[in-house]
């Protein structure tokens, strides 16, 4: 993800975890995330954009849940 600028202006850096739901396609269709309020909108954002391949049970795609973990370090 990006870094906030704001974030990036105070140095603040810290992990942001983010809830995902990814449709039988491999397509994020839902992302909430938790952690520091400067942080959280990047890491959804960056969730929302992630593609994976589809989960496949026997010979049917499925939707399922997963977690991402984004670490915001300054360079």
């Amino acid at each position: 993800p990006n870094y906030p600028t704001m974030a990036r202006q105070i140095r603040l850096q810290g992990m942001v975890t983010v809830q995902v739901m990814i449709d039988e396609t491999g397509k994020v269709i839902s992302a909430k995330a938790s952690g520091h309020p400067l942080l959280v909108p990047e890491a959804q954002r960056a969730a929302m954009q992630a593609r994976f391949s589809p989960t496949i049970i026997g010979e049917t795609p499925v939707k399922v849940q997963g977690m991402i973990t984004y670490n915001f370090v300054m360079p």
